[in-house]
């Protein structure tokens, strides 16, 4: 009997966050890269998947730590959520898109995002390698992608 644990096929599971931020109502920066699905993530979709948790991942975050993002990591550094706006499936992949708008996280050096599952569990973490000075002319918008 082989006693592989899903953290270790865990990494059969990854994610891609996209994101686009406009100032005054213009493109400044499209980016994508991918992130990391953190150990309490992947504790909390195990757990879900055998039906020992009911919930579902329910906010982005942004935040301002600059560590690199770590299989260990719980939260992000001065944390502000925004609810997901939609989710959409397809085939195997969940995408969960999300607005920053003009009134949220404003006076911020943004380099870290984060899906929380709505008990505010991390699922995981993606660090930019520079800021995003977020001002109220400046709007987030992006999806964030699991692909199984």
């Amino acid at each position: 009997m082989n006693n592989l644990g899903f953290a270790d096929h865990a990494d059969n599971m990854r994610g891609a966050v996209h994101l686009e931020v406009y100032k005054a109502g213009r493109l400044i920066i499209a980016d994508d890269d991918h992130n990391l699905i953190v150990a309490a993530g992947r504790a909390k979709l195990a757990r879900m998947l055998g039906g020992g948790y009911t919930g579902h991942i329910t906010h982005v975050g942004v935040g301002t730590g600059s560590a690199a993002a770590a299989s260990g990591d719980t939260g992000l550094t001065g944390t502000v959520k925004v609810p997901v706006s939609s989710v959409e499936y397809a085939n195997n992949k969940v995408r969960f898109n999300f607005t920053i708008g003009t009134n949220v996280a404003n006076d911020m050096a943004i380099r870290e995002f984060g899906l929380f599952f709505a008990d505010n569990t991390l699922f995981s973490r993606r660090v930019r390698k520079s800021t995003i000075g977020k001002e109220d002319d400046i709007q987030i918008t992006g999806y964030w992608e699991i692909y199984f």
